[in-house]
């Protein structure tokens, strides 16, 4: 009877301790100029438990007295605000810059801004990594699917041409357009060890955001950025030997030369040489 009777005393108070340990937490969320923030998410950190401002930032939500709030959203910081039982919480939040300038919100969600034209391929500065190559252009070939190079010789300073869908006859005769840190510039030109990425926009859609110029696919380089308090020297040797496999014995006498002359002149003409 007694365990029984502690039993209902437990199922009695549950609901009564739970109600405890929740609190009902509301606030409003400011920018740094004290303008309210609407659609800044609020979550109770660890749980699926969250909610979003309403036009004027204001919010209101249910959570255990020693939860964590974490404001978040797109161009903001993320704060993690301890509720420590309080039942008002007012948060200002600050511009995330950096983050701005990596993602680009479109209408079906965000996205980097080299993916915005749906068919994309890119390769890191692994590809360049111990190849015996002399530019940009040929540590390419082969690196990038449906990414055609061409070579008019293999002098080591020539330019290559980009083509990604085929050979046309508009314009710039099928040639992607290429851009070095945003800027339009040849390949050749840099040092495969400055490369940090390239991304080939491969399908049409990128025309709506380069242009004419873009019909034909965009490949976007980006280089390296230096790092503060670091200085980093690379530096990479190429050595080649050229010589012709087979020597001729040249005739260095003049005795010699005129009698092979004769020689042959008469096996040609079967008469000997005269001057007239």
């Amino acid at each position: 009877m007694r365990m029984l009777a502690v039993c209902l005393m437990v199922l009695i108070a549950s609901p009564y301790v739970f109600a405890q340990n929740t609190v009902n937490v509301s606030g409003t969320v400011l920018d740094q100029g004290n303008n309210p923030l609407a659609g800044i998410g609020v979550q109770e950190e660890g749980t699926l438990n969250g909610t979003i401002t309403d036009n004027a930032g204001r919010y209101s939500l249910t959570v255990k007295s020693g939860a964590n709030l974490v404001f978040s959203s797109i161009g903001y910081a993320t704060q993690v605000v301890p509720v420590g039982g309080r039942s008002v919480v007012n948060v200002s939040m600050a511009e995330d810059v950096e983050m701005l300038e990596g993602t680009v919100v479109v209408g079906y969600g965000t996205q980097k801004k080299v993916n915005l034209t749906g068919a994309v391929e890119q390769v890191g500065e692994e590809v360049f990594e111990n190849r015996s190559v002399s530019n940009l252009a040929q540590a390419l070939e082969g690196a990038v699917p449906n990414l055609n190079i061409t070579l008019s010789d293999g002098k080591p300073n020539r330019s290559a041409s980009f083509n990604v869908r085929g050979t046309t006859s508009i314009g710039q005769g099928g040639s992607a357009l290429v851009l070095i840190d945003g800027v339009e510039g040849d390949p050749s030109l840099l040092n495969p060890n400055d490369i940090e990425s390239v991304s080939v926009l491969k399908d049409a859609a990128s025309a709506s955001i380069y242009g004419a110029r873009g019909t034909f696919g965009v490949v976007l380089i980006t280089t390296k950025n230096p790092e503060k308090g670091r200085t980093r020297v690379n530096y990479t040797a190429n050595l080649s030997l050229r010589a012709p496999t087979v020597t001729p014995d040249n005739v260095i006498d003049g005795v010699t030369w005129a009698e092979m002359f004769r020689e042959t002149f008469y096996n040609r003409s079967f008469t000997i040489p005269a001057k007239i």
